[in-house]
């Protein structure tokens, strides 16, 4: 499966090049936009026999004993947005073992104040968040913080980018709840492994922060290549 958020250029941009050199069993996508983008996404999945699925609040699936959770959008796919809104983005919550991930897009505060009514705090708790908005100031609230509990958060975000993500507010937050930062434009592409007990975190560069017994740090690439070598 491949899980398209919403249909900003920045989320859909990369996804052509997926359809085209990988074996996709369905498209997943939350709200339909009028997008010519996203239209055309949309008929490269279908004419590569890729199922497009439209994912909404309440949908949950059983996938080898992963249990996953739609916890946003909630407007019914019928419903066509003139043009794509971060607020409209697929909040997903992955469920294995005694392990949680909590993926929620670049929703903002808004859906976070929807799903604190909505859920009860055990069902947002996740070990490992993917930070909201790429680390904006109008995500990862400290209401939401303190319902979901991470332990690593994982900013997606370019470096130098013109928005100044991640926010210096939204760090302050996450470093106030004692949580593990992890950040694309520092520490490079992040991989997390679980197995339903442990996570193993592996970076382009070495990860930073602290490790503890149930986080170990995975190898990175060039570490793993000298392992082999020797």
């Amino acid at each position: 499966m491949v899980a398209l958020t919403h249909a900003h250029q920045d989320h859909l941009g990369g996804l052509t090049a997926v359809l085209q050199n990988f074996r996709v069993g369905k498209l997943w996508i939350g709200r339909e936009v009028a997008s010519p983008a996203l239209a055309k996404l949309e008929e490269l999945a279908r004419s590569n026999g890729i199922p497009v699925e439209h994912e909404i609040r309440g949908q949950s699936f059983l996938w080898d004993g992963v249990e996953g959770q739609f916890l946003w959008p909630e407007i019914p796919a019928s419903e066509i947005a003139r043009s794509a809104k971060n607020n409209d983005s697929l909040v997903l919550r992955l469920h294995y073992g005694n392990r949680t991930f909590l993926l929620p897009g670049d929703a903002e505060k808004a859906v976070e104040r929807a799903m604190l009514d909505e859920n009860t705090e055990v069902e947002l708790q996740a070990g490992v968040l993917k930070v909201g908005h790429h680390g904006s100031k109008n995500s990862t609230t400290p209401a939401f913080l303190a319902a979901v509990r991470p332990r690593v958060a994982i900013i997606s975000g370019g470096e130098g980018n013109p928005y100044g993500h991640p926010s210096p507010e939204a760090i302050e937050r996450l470093e106030g709840a004692g949580v593990r930062i992890l950040r694309t434009d520092r520490d490079g592409a992040i991989h997390i492994l679980m197995d339903g007990n442990r996570l193993e975190i592996a970076c382009f560069a070495p990860c930073s922060g602290p490790e503890s017994d149930s986080l170990r740090q995975a190898q990175t690439p060039d570490e793993q290549q000298k392992s082999q070598q020797q």
